[in-house]
């Protein structure tokens, strides 16, 4: 059997469908692969039925009269002669290809030649559902590609390399070593994603991390200013500083499909895989900034509810949201110290508890009408714009006693937000019991830490303040 690059034998395929057709070509492309071996740069064989190859007649035929008759005359593409050097002898025959041919056309009346055909993969196949998450059709199949290659499907891996998606393995090796590192296209993807998704990605402080701890400056105390008499020694004063110091944790995400789905449809399994990732992700990183308690639960962070200093409290009249008054709201909006009332200044809390106590209180006020509030978006309260997270406490029949019902602050000045590295994928068919329920399991993590801080103590307010559920 001889040996033919991959180069050789695409080149060879198209001038097999030139002259055979595209209604006889499946036939003399088995009875080519049949004799020969088709090897990669490297020289290691490549199984033919995963070369993911577009083959096209000639763009334009040139029309010649000869003794026989009229003949079509291709123009190709591709230099020949500047191919064959390249494959320093390496190529079949062209007299071995022109007897398959031959032999195969006897069984059949010629054809003419046509315009243009190509023989390709089956495009992007079909959709389960439409796409909800990722921007348009072709990122999801994009992605759903580049998830089969990472899982080790052949014909993926070279469709990845001929589209110039890469496959970086995050530790030297293969898959089984810790994944593989999802490229930059996809992993500005599911950045916006999780900042669609996640309340304090969008909103905190984002630290680039380039090692796995990073220590960032803070100042603690400014100078201070004196009244001096005349011919008066100055009083010295120093600024002083303290520094926030992030170590970046891993977070990890499993989750499964159907071998079914992703049979069926690379489309849906790259806005599957993408969404599911990205959410998980957010959710875990919002319920640390917001209410980690420190314990491993949260990843050691400890959030903003947990630090919230004692002076940037102030209590509902009840733990229904009924309770609420108008007055408990301007009473936790005037804790707020003036440097931390500015552009990015926000509201934060469910949006069952918008729905059922803040939102009554907006309708309620004089001269307001829901018609005055349907047209702002996002949401806002007494000019304030209103974000909704689901990790906080919700307002069903009342609140946990000394439970914050909404936050009010700039999240940029109180919470630190690490990134540590992009986002790694592995796959699997036999963890968590795949293999027997025919799925695929999915485990992606990142590396990330979250530190909030400035958020004041029993004498003074933070850059953040809450309306707690009495205790």
């Amino acid at each position: 059997m001889q040996q033919v690059t991959f180069k050789k034998a695409q080149r060879d395929l198209q001038s097999l469908l030139n002259d055979a057709g595209a209604e006889d070509f499946p036939r003399v492309k088995a009875l080519y692969l049949k004799d020969v071996q088709v090897v990669d740069s490297a020289g290691e064989s490549v199984d033919p039925d995963a070369i993911d190859v577009m083959i096209a007649l000639p763009v334009a035929a040139e029309v010649v009269e000869g003794e026989a008759g009229v003949t079509p005359k291709a123009e190709y593409v591709e230099d020949e002669e500047e191919e064959e050097e390249e494959e320093n002898g390496k190529s079949v025959s062209p007299s071995v290809i022109a007897s398959i041919v031959r032999k195969e056309l006897s069984k059949a009346p010629n054809q003419k030649a046509q315009s243009l055909v190509k023989v390709k993969d089956t495009g992007m196949g079909h959709k389960t559902s439409s796409v909800r998450h990722l921007k348009s059709d072709e990122a999801a199949y994009r992605f759903g590609r580049w998830c089969f290659a990472a899982y080790g499907h052949a014909k993926s891996a070279m469709w990845c390399r001929d589209n110039g998606i890469h496959l970086k393995a995050h530790t030297e090796g293969v898959n089984t070593a810790g994944g593989y590192l999802v490229p930059d296209e996809f992993s500005s993807t599911l950045i916006n994603l999780r900042e669609e998704y996640g309340v304090a990605r969008r909103n905190a402080h984002i630290e680039p991390m380039s090692s796995d701890v990073k220590r960032i400056p803070r100042r603690s105390a400014g100078l201070t200013a004196y009244w001096t008499g005349e011919a008066t020694a100055i009083t010295e004063s120093t600024s002083t500083f303290d520094q926030v110091n992030l170590v970046a944790k891993k977070l990890a995400v499993i989750t499964t499909i159907s071998n079914e789905l992703n049979e069926d449809s690379l489309i849906n399994l790259g806005d599957f895989v993408a969404s599911e990732i990205a959410y998980q992700f957010s959710y875990k990183e919002d319920l640390a900034a917001f209410i980690g308690d420190g314990s491993s639960t949260y990843g050691g962070i400890t959030g903003i509810q947990t630090n919230l200093g004692s002076a940037g409290q102030t209590d509902a009249a009840g733990d229904q949201p009924t309770d609420i008054t108008i007055a408990n709201v301007m009473a936790a909006m005037a804790l707020l110290p003036d440097y931390a009332d500015n552009p990015q200044t926000k509201w934060y809390m469910n949006r069952q508890t918008w729905a059922s106590a803040f939102q009554r209180i907006a309708y309620s006020a004089g001269g307001n009408t829901p018609t005055d509030h349907s047209e702002a978006m996002p949401q806002r309260l007494f000019g304030y714009p209103v974000v909704f997270t689901n990790v906080m406490e919700k307002a069903d029949t009342d609140w946990v006693d000394g439970e914050v019902i909404a936050f009010f602050g700039d999240l940029t000045q109180v919470c630190y937000f690490g990134d540590r590295r992009q986002t790694s994928i592995q796959f699997s068919d036999s963890a968590l019991n795949a293999f027997e329920q025919d799925e695929l399991v999915i485990r992606g993590t990142e590396r990330v830490d979250i530190v909030t801080t400035n958020l004041g103590d029993s004498s003074n307010a933070g850059a953040m303040v809450g309306l707690l559920s009495p205790a």
